[in-house]
């Protein structure tokens, strides 16, 4: 079977390092067919190195109006030339080109929880452009002839408010990334993290985007200041300098007298997760909403406590693997976080739960071969 791998909306970010793992599993069980890879210029996909089976045959350029281009009309040419059976997008809505089964990954998790107010901080012109794009994104996902999801929840939700057939909708549960373990090293990063400022160094990996809710970091510090005073807690944040300069998180950290306390390490390889990781001594998600996050899986992995937003979302996904602090609250953030300090017999056993937790995961093997599974169902089904 010929098979093109659409990578094109995996630009940064938790999709990108899912999207490397699956490639890095192609040459080992996917061997039976012929995958041919488009993915979008300046992603760390543009340089993967090619196998026997795995071909890289389009990079788009990083613009909208390339990329609409190529997904509507310039990919029935290579369609064509390749003899293609399935077009499997990881993450991100189907090719609209016609006489072409779709398969897709779904990660809006937006588009499954209409009770959320998703795009609540941004202006209200920047909202009505987000609300608008992902009206088309629900669009061009529902017409896909599989949706995959990474949690049983965002599928059920799918099924019951679209009406959709079982067929139609699937999930595969997520795991921490191959490239993410105790014994992984990168040199350049790890020489980075021996700069880290003493104290308790509390992770927050992720790029900025309004749901990661990162502004709450200034406002826990402000409270961990006045109620404990002698915490010597480091927030340790991975945005890229320019955007950290520009932020909401900077301007709330000079008001609150929190500057000092947060530490911007900058953007993080992918190669080099494992490093800052084991660099810190706990992980943070005060995020709204998420399909799934990276950091979840990954804080497990490395044995590391994890806090979250305690909302269903969060508890259908961690169970009992996560301190949970209410949303957008940074007293309860702050007394969670002195709790984990002070309680080492609670920290010890949030790290066993969380690896327990992650054992009911696939391994990073397992869910390639379930999305091959799914793939091969599908093109079965179509045939």
């Amino acid at each position: 079977m010929n098979i093109i791998l659409n990578f094109i909306p995996l630009k940064k970010g938790g999709g990108v390092q899912v999207g490397l793992d699956f490639l890095s599993n192609i040459s080992k069980l996917g061997g039976s067919h012929n995958w041919y890879l488009v993915c979008t210029e300046g992603t760390p996909f543009e340089n993967f190195a090619e196998t026997s089976n795995l071909k890289r045959v389009n990079v788009v350029k990083r613009n909208l109006l390339c990329r609409l281009w190529y997904e509507y009309y310039a990919c029935r040419h290579d369609i064509k030339k390749y003899n293609i059976n399935i077009v499997y997008t990881q993450f991100g809505p189907h090719w609209p080109a016609p006489n072409i089964t779709n398969i897709v990954g779904c990660a809006y998790s937006n588009l499954m929880y209409p009770e959320i107010d998703f795009w609540g901080k941004l202006p209200a012109h920047k909202k009505i452009v987000k609300k608008v794009i992902d009206f088309f994104r629900k669009e061009r996902m529902l017409a896909a002839d599989l949706i995959v999801f990474e949690t049983e929840d965002l599928a059920n939700r799918a099924l019951v408010q679209n009406d959709l057939l079982d067929t139609k909708v699937s999930f595969v549960k997520p795991t921490a990334s191959s490239l993410v373990d105790i014994t992984n090293s990168h040199l350049e990063t790890k020489i980075k993290c021996d700069k880290l400022p003493d104290g308790f160094k509390v992770l927050l990996l992720a790029g900025y985007h309004p749901n990661k809710n990162i502004e709450l970091l200034p406002k826990i510090l402000s409270v961990m200041q006045k109620k404990y005073s002698d915490s010597n807690v480091k927030f340790i944040i991975t945005l890229p300098e320019d955007v950290y300069q520009q932020s909401e998180v900077l301007k709330i950290a000079r008001e609150t007298h929190t500057e000092s306390s947060i530490y911007n390490f900058g953007s993080v390889p992918y190669e080099g997760c494992s490093d800052i990781y084991n660099a810190v001594d706990a992980v943070i998600l005060p995020a709204q909403l998420e399909s799934f996050s990276n950091n979840i899986a990954e804080s497990w992995s490395m044995r590391k406590p994890f806090l979250i937003s305690d909302l269903d979302w969060s508890r259908s996904i961690c169970g009992s693997g996560a301190v949970y602090f209410k949303y957008d609250d940074p007293v309860d953030a702050a007394n969670k976080i002195m709790s984990i300090i002070e309680d080492e017999n609670l920290r010890n056993s949030i790290i066993d739960e969380g690896v327990k937790m992650l054992d009911t995961y696939p391994t990073s093997e397992e869910r390639f071969l379930k999305y091959l599974n799914l793939i091969e169902s599908v093109a079965k089904s179509q045939s």
